[in-house]
């Protein structure tokens, strides 16, 4: 293996990277931003309708492969009279996906929260939404971390596949080197460093708001007893 060639390539991969990564955290943060709430809604089943709306959705989404919901996003957005840059229809088809991954974690999340919290809040004279802000979900968005971790590093891993759709990140970048000189296990190399280190990274920083919101949970229950 030429590793050489992999430095010497590594400026070239670089900015293909930087646009996995922008692809990854705002699609991320648009699907939390949608997913968090209507997790919490299907957890608390307000609306039968509602809860039935969004099981479709992520029956649809846990049903279908990625791939077809990037083509999906690419072709019939335009026909609804929606004209985007394959950068945002790419945002679009992964945040949709990972949306509904989200409110899955979510709402296990929640409803794992053990009833007796729910009754000693009810018991102070908290209401429901009081109870869910103050009690519920700090404690539930704590065992998100792991799960939400997870599906980053799948939203990561998934960004490879926007290359069908002309989006130049990291797996098209190395591609058209490969293109320009056949360099395949290289470049395929290069790839796995690059993918690995950038899932590490969110894999580290998750671990560290799990132990940091922990204990800040623990020194909360401590200065309330």
């Amino acid at each position: 293996m030429d590793f050489i060639f992999i430095m010497e390539q590594m400026p070239r991969l670089l900015p293909g990277l930087m646009l996995t990564i922008q692809l990854s955290l705002i699609g991320f943060l648009i699907a939390t931003i949608l997913g968090v709430p209507f997790g919490i809604i299907r957890a608390y089943q307000i609306s039968p309708y509602l809860s039935f709306s969004i099981d479709f959705y992520v029956f649809v989404v846990r049903g279908t492969p990625i791939l077809v919901q990037i083509y999906a996003a690419y072709f019939l957005l335009p026909l609804a009279g929606i004209k985007l840059s394959p950068f945002w229809i790419g945002i679009v088809a992964l945040s949709f996906n990972s949306a509904g991954y989200q409110i899955e974690i979510t709402r296990a999340a929640i409803q794992s929260i053990e009833k007796g919290q729910y009754e000693g809040a009810f018991s102070l004279g908290l209401g429901k939404i009081r109870t869910l802000i103050s009690i519920v979900f700090p404690q539930a968005f704590l065992r998100m971390l792991p799960p939400m971790a997870n599906e980053m590093s799948n939203l990561i891993k998934a960004s490879s596949v926007l290359s069908v759709i002309t989006v130049f990140e990291l797996h098209k970048a190395a591609n058209a080197i490969i293109s320009d000189s056949f360099k395949f296990l290289e470049m395929l190399f290069a790839q796995a460093v690059l993918y690995v280190a950038f899932v590490v990274l969110m894999t580290q920083f998750s671990i560290y708001l799990e132990k940091r919101i922990g204990t800040k949970l623990q020194i909360k229950n401590f200065s309330q007893r």
